[in-house]
């Protein structure tokens, strides 16, 4: 009889060990999903916020405040590069930045509002992708 309590013991405790063990296991996971969801979506708000940035700095360029802009396009674009992927938008990035570097020489060749609306655009469809 003595034994069989024992025995009763030993089962009931490895049972409550189990217990703990799979909850802790399972707390363990969830939080690793967890941060890795929060860092996702922390991803993906900063680069829409970039994204709507650039859209509004680009938007707005003139003749007149061409260098200035340069400048906050070329911030921007360099913190986009940094959180996304994407190859073709990478790019697509790098030469609206050389053209715009390029424009005060070849003004009479470059439609610039085309192109800053040919960005914009690109920024939108990548933006439907996230």
């Amino acid at each position: 009889m003595t034994a069989a309590i024992n025995l009763v013991n030993t089962i009931a405790g490895n049972a409550i060990i189990g217990s703990i063990a799979t909850r802790t296991l399972d707390s363990l996971v969830s939080q690793k999903f967890s941060q890795k969801n929060d860092k996702k979506k922390w991803i993906r708000e900063k680069t829409l916020n970039l994204f709507s940035d650039l859209s509004s700095e680009v938007l707005e360029i003139t003749c007149e405040n061409l260098e200035e802009k340069q400048k906050k396009v070329r911030e921007l674009t360099s913190k986009i590069n940094l959180l996304i992927d994407n190859n073709n938008l990478k790019t697509n990035l790098k030469n609206y930045s050389f053209i715009l570097n390029e424009y005060q020489c070849y003004k009479n060749d470059i439609n610039l509002d085309y192109i800053n609306e040919e960005l914009v655009s690109n920024l939108k469809l990548h933006m439907q992708k996230m």
